[in-house]
């Protein structure tokens, strides 16, 4: 199965006169010799569930 490098997650639009939420970056886990996994604040857990399963197979 071909796994993609690059997964674009979209975040929603604030609604307007809110303040905007800014994502930054909350770990950055390097996961080959030129690979790297960068999970944002933001990210919802089953998001980031999905992609740590994805990156680490034998996580359960």
């Amino acid at each position: 199965m071909d796994k993609p490098d690059i997964v674009q997650v979209k975040i929603p639009r604030q609604a307007v006169g809110t303040t905007p939420v800014v994502p930054s970056r909350a770990v950055q886990l390097k996961v080959g010799k030129n690979k790297s996994v960068i999970i944002y604040n933001k990210a919802n857990g089953y998001i980031v569930d999905a992609l740590l399963k994805a990156v680490f197979n034998d996580a359960h």
